[in-house]
């Protein structure tokens, strides 16, 4: 069995849901979608991009760590050290076509299970 997600990340297309509905829909989604048992120590995000297409896209084509890479550079630096570490976490993404949403990714950041039984850090 797999970790617990370090990071969740639901990314929508603009204009995303309303302000009073994306904090419900999105832990919605992640409840509903997520292939491992929830937490984490950054919790879940948000991402409403304009270029949604593109990212869709590029998982279509089979490019699931660079789309990964792409997105987590907008998160922040929390975000961002988790980037090209491969070694240390799998890159998961599940993508749904929600009648009300359209379009949703979800990319679950999950620590590896380490060799030597200590878990990845954050650093």
């Amino acid at each position: 069995m797999l970790n617990t997600p370090i990071l969740n990340v639901v990314v929508y297309r603009e204009p995303g849901p309303s302000d009073e509905e994306i904090d419900r829909h999105s832990a919605q989604f992640v409840k509903r979608k997520s292939i491992v048992p929830l937490g984490g120590d950054l919790g879940y995000l948000t991402l409403v991009v304009d270029d949604f297409d593109r990212v869709w896209e590029g998982l279509n084509a089979g490019d699931a760590l660079g789309t990964a890479f792409s997105v987590l550079q907008f998160l922040g630096p929390r975000a961002r050290r988790l980037i090209d570490r491969t070694d240390d976490f799998i890159y998961g993404w599940i993508g749904d076509d929600e009648t009300d949403q359209g379009r949703i990714l979800l990319l679950q950041v999950i620590p590896r299970e380490p060799s030597s039984g200590h878990a990845p850090s954050l650093n």
